[in-house]
Order: C-alpha cells, then structure tokens, then sequence
C-alpha cells in the first residue's frame, strides 16, 4: 500500500518514514474495526481502560475484580490511540476528540474500573497521547503501590510533575480491604503497606500544589467495613406506639403515631443554597417526611421483656445506655420494606444513621449502623477549635490529629459499657485504618491540616453493597447492587441521571491453551481465545453491560489486533505492583537470580 494513505497513523513524536510499514498497517487494520462502531462508542467513552484485573485482591471488590492483569503494552498503547484518532477525524461531528457528549465530567476519561491504575507501568505514556491526540485528561483512582519497585515511582513522578496538566484529579483509596491491610504475612506487612502510602502521597505533593485538593480534585477516600450485625428484629405496636427493637437498639414512636408512611427517593438536592462545588455532595429528597421516635441504645435494654423496656425507656431509665430522638423512613426496596434511621446528615454535619431490616423471604434480619465515627470526632476536634463544619483548620498540629485518635479510642470505652458491636467495630475496625492514615500523612510531610481537610480527607462511610462487598452484609440484602441504605438509593439516582456510557477493555485470553478461572479473570470479563479489546455500553447505576431496570443487554463489539499482555499474581509479587510487599521478598528475589 502507498505509504502516504498511511501517513495518517503516524504519530507527533514519530518519523513518517522510519515507522515499520507493517506499524502502519497494523494500526489501519484496527481502524477499519473502529469505524464500524456507533458515534457513541467515541462521543460517550468514559472508561478507556489499559489493563483488566487488580493484584490488591480486596475483599469487598465492588467491581468483582480478578487476581491476574491482562493490559495493553506500551506499543499497542500506540496502535489503539493512532487508529483512535483516526477514526474520530473521519466524524466530524466529534470534533476530534473523546467523551465530549458525557454530561459527568465531559473529555475527562477513566482509566480504571476492574483494575488499579496504579500499578499499570505505562500510565505515563497513557496519559501523554490522551492529551496529544484528544485533547482529553485523565482522573486517577488507586490504592497506592509499593516503593520498592522504583520505575513505578520515577513513573509516578514523572505523572506528578511533568504531565499534571493531563491529569484531572486523583482519589487515593485506604480501605481495609486491600491485601495489604490484611492480616501480616509472609510477603505483606502492614507496616510497609503504610509507608508505600506514604510515599504515594509525598511524590503526589506536586499535583497537590497544582489543581488544589477536593472530592474531584486530589483527595484520600477511607472506607470502612459496615458494621452489620444479623438477629431478630422485632416490629409491633405496644400501648398505642410502634416500637421497632433490634440488639442493643430500641426504636420508640410517640403515642398513637403508627407506623411511618411507606416512603421512596425520589430526587437529590444540593443542601446549601448556592453552592455546587464538590465539596457539597447532594442528599437525597424523599416522597414524605419521616416521623419522629425516641432512639434508645443500650445491651441493658435488649433483654426480658419488651413492654417492660418501653415503660423504662419513656421513663428515662435506660439500664446505662443512650437515648435521643431521630427521624425514621420506611423504605422499601426488592427486598422489602426496612426502616431506616436519621439516613442523612445532621445540621453539624455528622451521620450517626441507623437502618433496621425485618426478616422477608428474601432476606434475614438484623441491622447496619452506619455512623460515621471518623468524621463524626473530626468534627468534634474542629469545634473544640472554633472552626466549623467546612472550614479548613489551617493551624492544625500533630497534637491535634493524636487528640483525635484518643477520643475515638476513649468513646469507644464509653461504647463497651452499652453497645458492645460498636465498640469493637469502633476498636478493630476504625481506628487502625485512621491511625495508619495518620501516620502516612505526617511521614508524606503534609501538613496535620491535610488530615482535617474536607476536601483531602473524606470518610465516605461504609462499604457499599457491590460486587464482592456483598458479603459485608450477612444475609440483610439478597445480592450485590440492592441499595443497602437510601444514601446508595440516592447514589443510584445520580448515576442514572448522567445517562449511559461506554467501555473499552482489554479482554483476558486463555493461557496455555486453558481459560483462566473466573477469580483470575473477574466477573466483569469475558473470556477471549486471543488478544482482543472489548468496546461496549453500560449503565452507570451499577456499571454493568445491561440495563438497570430491565436486564436487556447493552451494545457489545470485539477488535483484535492490539497487543495484549498478561501479568500473573506471581509475577506482580515479584515485580512490586502492589502495596504492603515487605521489602525482604526483594533480597529474596535477588538471590534466586
């Protein structure tokens, strides 16, 4: 073929005639598979992923991320993106550019999904053709990687300082979830797992100073594992009030109030009048108020007869525990109907949210307390302060951050004397993610501000039930991707109001002639008997080839041609890929070789 008509598959860093001619007709061939996809292939991309698979293997994986990697090299980078460009000139209606028609952060892509885009070695050059040829930046999701593998880290800093322009934001991980959080082992130690954070967020300081922090700018998201406990819930009328009683938790209505009203979302607003930036994240409206009920917390309560603890609970005798009063919904999902308790913010900007799930036939009974203590003491430490809710707390110290940890830990000596579950939830789970957090912050040299900050430090609550996290929750909710709560309900209706988007996707292909098991692979991919890339629309409510509602498959397509390579478990331990790897497996791997 005339190598002029492929002129156009020639890149800005690349001479014309010293590029291979069969470079050129590799990435033709790619381009007439591209051209036979819909304009919103191009127009509505929001996930341009690189590589599938996650080597972080967290327990609660909302995207059922498989163990193995399957990703683009650096050279099939450069094949995909030229044909890419090539087919977008041919529609001038996109304007040469990608994810233009998105109405969630337009010409902004995602390069991850099932994988962390952490650990891919060619992020870098990723980031420089999104920008050369689109026009286009990227946003960055990550549980960090490991220090001991220093062409991440040169990568990274490359990303950091160099390519900023290209990047639209990060949103570093911690949860407690990811391997290298879990119990110490052979090869990971939790330590370690603290000090790669660490030194993610110093090299990651420049981007800071750049863009500034925020929710959809540079920010640290901690999740944590919900608190669920699984027991009978009773739900009656006693002397004219409904009383809801569950484990430590005793839900009084007042007199002759009934049952409240059955109850949906049915939209989202923005809680403060002239603010739409992102530090203001939008609550749910519900289709009626909810009603008012005496919420007593107390072991003491839970046992001997119910009549009776009423009668004490009304009387202001609450066998050492807690009572205040909150507003309680009753929401309705597949599941059935749950009562869910004081669900959004209080005007101090706390959560301390409870929801009450009756056994149906689809599911067990028992609760989810959703309070938020991380954010809830953070809050605490800034008002002693004089700062309020949103302010920044710019002359915080590390004294301030230890106070913090301390009174945590002494309210969770006040919980053991009452409510038992969240005082070891409070113990083993909160507070170990916080302290380490801690840590990383002061060893990164950021300033204890950063800590206070709510647009660097966002406790975004519990895990939310998808994926794998539908485990977390023991039975209360049937399967992944029922709302567990209505602030996920409320999540839902956000998703659904950006309208659908589109996919591209390394495929995993069989090895040695086997297919890999699905925990290598992942329940979002499909099996391939080569290299290949798969194209395809989703809806955003659970990011899933399918619609939400119906179930009716979305449209999929295939291309091949791209090179494809595969990293196993094995191979990313020894390559460092992934945080929390005790610096030891290094020695070891030198004296194998």
């Amino acid at each position: 073929m005339n190598r002029t008509r492929l002129s156009g598959f020639v890149l800005a860093d690349e001479v014309s005639g010293n590029v291979p001619e069969h470079i050129l007709l590799r990435r033709r061939e790619i381009y007439l598979q591209l051209r036979e996809l819909p304009d919103e292939a191009f127009s509505r991309l929001q996930y341009l992923q690189p590589a599938i698979g996650c080597f972080n293997r967290c327990s609660f994986c909302s995207q059922h991320a498989g163990t193995d990697v399957w990703q683009i090299t650096r050279d099939g980078l450069r094949d995909l993106f030229s044909a890419v460009r090539q087919a977008v000139r041919d529609r001038p209606d996109l304007q040469g550019t990608l994810g233009a028609d998105r109405v969630h952060k337009p010409r902004v892509l995602f390069p991850y999904l099932d994988n962390d885009i952490g650990s891919y070695p060619y992020l870098d050059e990723y980031i420089r053709l999104i920008g050369d040829l689109f026009g286009c930046r990227v946003r960055l999701t990550t549980v960090g990687f490991s220090a001991h593998n220093e062409a991440l880290g040169a990568m990274h800093h490359t990303i950091a300082t160099e390519l900023n322009s290209g990047v639209a934001g990060v949103r570093f991980s911690v949860t407690p979830f990811t391997i290298g959080l879990g119990a110490s082992g052979s090869d990971t130690s939790r330590t370690q797992f603290w000090q790669d954070i660490a030194r993610v967020l110093a090299l990651y300081r420049p981007l800071i100073d750049r863009i500034g922090t925020g929710k959809e700018k540079v920010s640290v998201e901690l999740r944590f594992r919900p608190l669920v406990a699984v027991g009978p819930v009773v739900d009656t009328v006693i002397e004219d009030r409904h009383v809801i009683a569950t484990g430590a938790h005793l839900l009084v209505s007042a007199a002759g109030a009934g049952r409240p009203p059955s109850c949906r979302v049915i939209a989202t607003r923005n809680n403060i009048p002239g603010r739409r930036d992102d530090s203001v994240a939008p609550e749910p409206v519900f289709s009626v108020p909810g009603q008012t009920y005496l919420h007593v917390v107390s072991d003491d309560l839970g046992r001997g007869d119910l009549t009776q603890s009423v009668h004490r609970a009304l009387r202001g005798d609450l066998g050492g525990g807690v009572a205040r009063d909150v507003t309680v919904y009753r929401m309705e999902h597949v599941d059935g109907e749950y009562y869910a308790c004081d669900p959004t913010f209080s005007d101090n900007g706390m959560m301390r949210s409870l929801m009450i799930y009756p056994a149906t036939s689809r599911r067990t009974s028992g609760y989810n307390d959703a309070t938020r203590f991380f954010l809830n003491t953070l809050l605490e430490v800034k008002y002693a302060h004089g700062y309020g809710r949103r302010a920044e707390f710019p002359n915080a110290t590390a004294r301030d951050i230890a106070t913090v940890l301390l009174r945590m830990r002494r309210y969770a000596s006040v919980l053991r004397r009452y409510d038992r579950q969240a005082a070891a939830h409070l113990s083993d789970d909160v507070i170990p993610l916080v302290a380490g957090y801690a840590r990383a912050v002061l060893a990164a040299g950021l300033s204890p501000s950063a800590f206070f900050s709510r647009r660097m430090t966002i406790d975004t609550g519990q895990a939310v039930n998808q994926g794998r996290g539908h485990v977390l929750f023991k039975g209360l909710l049937s399967a992944s991707d029922i709302p567990a709560n209505p602030w996920e309900e409320r999540a839902n209706a956000i998703s659904g109001s950006k309208g659908r988007v589109w996919r591209i996707a390394p495929t995993p292909y069989a090895v040695d002639g086997a297919a890999p098991a699905p925990a290598r692979h992942g329940r979002k991919n499909e099996v391939a008997g080569r290299a290949s890339l798969v194209i395809e629309e989703l809806d955003p409510r659970y990011v899933q080839p399918r619609d939400f509602e119906t179930g009716q498959a979305l449209r999929r397509y295939h291309i091949t041609g791209i090179d494809v390579e595969h990293v196993t478990l094995a191979e990313g331990r020894r390559q460092f890929l992934f945080p929390g790897l005790r610096q030891e497996l290094r020695a070891g791997r030198a004296d194998s070789a």
